[in-house]
């Protein structure tokens, strides 16, 4: 609903799920997204017999034991998406500089703690490097290896979503269960509803719980710039659970953010960290891709329809 634009079935749809009383966030975020709790609503479980999954083995730093992992690391631009404990936002400027110092990423909120392996942070009880030569978590630059093997390209790791009790990634499958939806995302949902709707209190009510669970002081704000702070919200809240991409593209934002422009980390050796382009190219997104072409095959089993004007 939130796609079509029809805001009031969204509101309707999501105001009734908080009114059933059914559903509620949980006090820690590091557990809100692992199911059998009272957040989940739709979720998919797994077991080692089967169903399972390879997320870890995918993810880890090559430090956890498994030479094929560090598929995707979070970049320097989601890391700065996060506000400060106190709900400022911290000025990263000093540190796109060549040879700078160790950000405080302590002062950022409980949510970045959870979501990210940052260098000093611990995992599987080790202290966190993610520098060039690294003993626990190995930078490595950009396409200089036809694979990750492990590394990192940004400095950083993912944490959310990985199962930190699992030790023998070689021997064992994840079985951590995915949530499809939690009550965090329904109040999120109700909160841009309102919004559409001129029901400015609802929609700061909703979204201020969610920040309350990690005691972040209220928004206040109105009109874009309460839109702007709902953004950003939703895209730490629910961060790597699959919905940003296509947040961009209903919003009609992702030709504008997301085009002709590069994602940042850091080089860390030793006590230096060099913010670096790790792109080294313009990402793109075309307008045309909010669309996508009818495939060959349809085109070619049924005559009466015809490829969009765009993908001809």
């Amino acid at each position: 609903m939130l796609d079509a634009q029809r805001w009031q079935s969204a509101y309707d749809a999501a105001d009734a799920v908080v009114k059933s009383n059914k559903f509620s966030l949980v006090d820690d975020y590091a557990q809100s997204w692992k199911g059998s709790n009272e957040e989940s609503i739709l979720e998919f479980k797994y077991d080692v017999q089967g169903p399972r999954h390879t997320f870890d083995k995918d993810y880890v730093p090559l430090s956890d034991g498994y030479e094929f992992g560090g598929l995707g690391t979070p970049t320097q631009e989601m890391v700065e998406s996060y506000e400060k404990a106190d709900g400022t936002k911290m000025n990263w400027t000093p540190y796109h500089t060549n040879n700078t110092t160790r950000p405080p990423y302590e002062e950022l909120e409980p949510r970045f703690k959870a979501t990210i392996i940052y260098p000093g942070s611990e995992w599987k009880g080790k202290v966190m490097q993610n520098s060039v030569n690294g003993t626990n978590g190995t930078f490595m630059a950009y396409r200089s290896q036809p694979y990750t093997y492990g590394h990192t390209t940004t400095g950083y790791f993912l944490r959310k979503l990985m199962d930190e009790s699992l030790i023998d990634i070689k021997g064992q499958p994840s079985t951590q269960t995915w949530v499809e939806i939690r009550y965090a995302e329904v109040l999120l949902n109700k909160a841009e509803a309102a919004f559409r709707l001129n029901k400015i209190n609802e929609a700061r009510d909703a979204m201020n719980e969610v920040r309350e669970r990690v005691n972040l002081p209220h928004k206040s704000s109105s009109g874009n710039e309460w839109l702007n702070d709902y953004r950003n919200e939703r895209e730490v809240e629910l961060a790597y659970e699959g919905h940003l991409f296509w947040d961009m593209r209903r919003w009609k934002l992702a030709h504008i953010e997301f085009n002709n422009y590069r994602c940042h980390g850091f080089k860390i050796t030793g006590d230096k960290y060099e913010y670096i382009d790790v792109d080294y190219q313009d990402r793109k997104f075309s307008e045309k891709t909010y669309v996508l072409p009818i495939p060959d095959s349809e085109l070619a089993n049924n005559s009466l329809i015809e490829q969009y004007d765009r993908w001809k």
